[in-house]
């Protein structure tokens, strides 16, 4: 709240022109003092913000830094687990393959001796009956090499379920 100053008397006329040079040298020397402070306050002010510039600066550069690392890190990562996959593959593709051509082998084997044996059996019984073969004897070599034929596709069957297998597991591992 202002106050009501009680009112002063007016000073003589002879110190008046006196009192306003004072007053207008005090009024003039807070000017240049605020002109000073300005100036102060507007250095202080450029300053503050050259190191407020600074310092995102150095904060930006060490942000770049560690985003560079760890991509770098992640990198490496990535590269010693895609090698350590990879390499898990090839070693599960190869014991497949080797256990694919066994089985394969095995039963290239068994229809081989299967083959032999029946044919020696069909040998046998044709010398042994001393007969030419009929009908029924055609009929008869036409069953047996409908079910061997039967037995190949399901032996045949088996193994493209078997390198399904393997390609799905090629494949599992693959991702």
């Amino acid at each position: 709240m202002t106050e009501n100053p009680t009112p002063q008397p007016t000073p003589p006329a002879e110190q008046l022109p006196w009192g306003i040079a004072y007053l207008r040298e005090d009024i003039q020397d807070l000017r240049q003092e605020m002109r000073d402070n300005t100036q102060e306050i507007r250095q202080e002010m450029r300053e503050g913000m050259h190191l407020l510039h600074d310092r995102i600066d150095a904060l930006g550069a060490a942000s770049n830094v560690r985003i560079d690392e760890t991509n770098k890190s992640l990198g490496a990562r990535i590269d010693e687990t895609s090698k350590a996959l990879g390499a898990r593959i090839d070693e599960t593709s190869k014991a497949l393959g080797a256990r694919i051509d066994e089985t394969s082998k095995a039963l290239g084997v068994r229809i081989d001796e299967t083959s032999k044996a029946l044919g020696a059996r069909i040998d046998e019984t044709s010398k042994a009956l001393g007969v030419r073969i009929d009908d029924r004897y055609e009929l008869l070599l036409n069953r047996i090499d409908l079910r061997f034929k039967w037995t190949i596709t399901t032996v045949i069957a088996a193994a493209g379920l078997m390198m399904t297998l393997a390609g799905v597991l090629v494949a599992v591992f693959k991702t």
